[in-house]
């Protein structure tokens, strides 16, 4: 059977009293303190470490909008470099044609120029060998004489187309011939022209060998040419006219 002592019961409430206020008064306080400073360093840590995240997940996010900007640069960069070559690569190319098409037209007007040059050379070779053929003709195989025959009867026929010349304040009027004309026919030209071509002009008589056979009258501006040069000049245009040479 338990026994109680009533002196027993009350000093260990008594015991218990002091106690309790003993750890209140000494131990509860600091305890409270203490665990409301862990509790603090926790929310802290806590609070801490969501900023840090925060922190962190702002820094992704700010890498990601970096990395992206840097791959539309690189997109950019790139496609403006194809583009750049594209365009290069065409203006290369134009250039190229537009240098051969240069270089086709030039090499054309070259050998346009060169045809024509040696197509002129060929025309003076062939109008002095015809004068020196037509001349040598008439020196050998037709009277002496003819060519002077030939001189005045074409001054005689000249009439109409000198009418038609009206030369004003004419000074003077010049002959011109292959050889020199002899003074009896110098006589007759001078007679016949002046019968014509009324003024106080002056007439000279000038020697061309170039000429060949014929003569031109030359009437202040306006040119009578009938020489043998004149008409072989006349039948060679004719030619390349028809020929289209």
């Amino acid at each position: 059977m338990f026994s109680f002592n009533l002196l027993t019961i009350i000093s260990t409430i008594v015991n218990l009293l002091a106690l309790a206020w003993l750890i209140k008064r000494y131990l509860l306080g600091s305890i409270i303190r203490i665990m409301n400073e862990r509790k603090q360093k926790i929310e802290n840590a806590i609070l801490e470490a969501e900023n840090k995240l925060k922190e962190a997940e702002e820094l992704k996010k700010q890498r990601e909008e970096q990395l992206s900007r840097a791959r539309e640069e690189a997109s950019k960069i790139i496609q403006e470099a194809v583009d750049t070559a594209e365009k290069m690569k065409r203006d290369i190319l134009q250039k190229a044609e537009d240098e051969a098409e240069r270089i086709i037209i030039r090499a054309h007007e070259i050998s346009m120029a060169e045809r024509k040059r040696a197509l002129e050379m060929a025309k003076k070779e062939i109008l002095d060998l015809s004068k020196i053929i037509i001349k040598e003709f008439f020196r050998r195989f037709l009277p002496e004489g003819t060519e002077e025959l030939i001189i005045i009867k074409f001054v005689n026929d000249i009439s109409s187309v000198i009418s038609q010349v009206k030369p004003n304040n004419l000074e003077e009027v010049k002959f011109i011939s292959s050889d020199n004309v002899k003074p009896s026919l110098k006589a007759q030209i001078e007679e016949k022209l002046r019968s014509i071509i009324p003024g106080n002009y002056k007439l000279s008589f000038e020697v061309d060998p170039n000429i060949g056979l014929g003569f031109k009258l030359l009437i202040g501006e306006f040119l009578i040419d009938n020489s043998i040069e004149y008409h072989l000049s006349q039948i060679y245009e004719s030619l390349k006219g028809v020929e289209n040479i």
